[in-house]
């Protein structure tokens, strides 16, 4: 069984070196190349009239043509970008003002304990000052009557 397939593989090679070998000889002279590049001149000719025909047809039919595609999918794409980056931005924001709203509750608890602690020392200074002012009452009374008695 194995001779068989090292039979056939053999075979396939030869025959396939005897194609290759007719197809150079064929494709490798100058008529062939010139007969080519006619060929190919020709069709290439065809392709702009087909093209051609294909534009107008759809300008016609007012169908986006695949350069107007394109155009198209370029500007998508930029748009998807614009949008992402957009996106990113609202993100960092957002999480900014999350931020920011933890520090501004933190200096606003803190204002608050402040200000308890200012308004608690106002009334203590208040009430300070106006036992403080009634001993001075009390005193530049005294002082008064001191000398009011020692001038009668």
């Amino acid at each position: 069984m194995e001779t068989t397939h090292h039979d056939e593989v053999a075979f396939s090679k030869e025959l396939e070196a005897k194609i290759n070998k007719r197809i150079h000889e064929l494709t490798n002279s100058r008529g062939f190349t010139l007969a080519w590049g006619r060929a190919m001149d020709a069709h290439l000719a065809r392709l702009k009239i087909h093209k051609k025909l294909t534009t107008r047809w759809l300008k016609r039919l007012d169908i986006p043509n695949k350069d107007e595609v394109a155009e198209l999918s370029i500007r998508l794409v930029d748009c998807v970008e614009k949008i992402d980056l957009l996106d990113d931005t609202i993100y960092s924001f957002k999480k900014r003002q999350q931020i920011n709203l933890t520090h501004l509750k933190m200096v606003r608890q803190s204002w608050e304990e402040l200000l308890v602690v200012l308004r608690t020392e106002e009334k203590e200074l208040k009430a300070g000052n106006l036992t403080s002012l009634e001993k001075e009452l009390i005193e530049l009374k005294r002082l008064f009557q001191i000398e009011f008695e020692m001038e009668e």
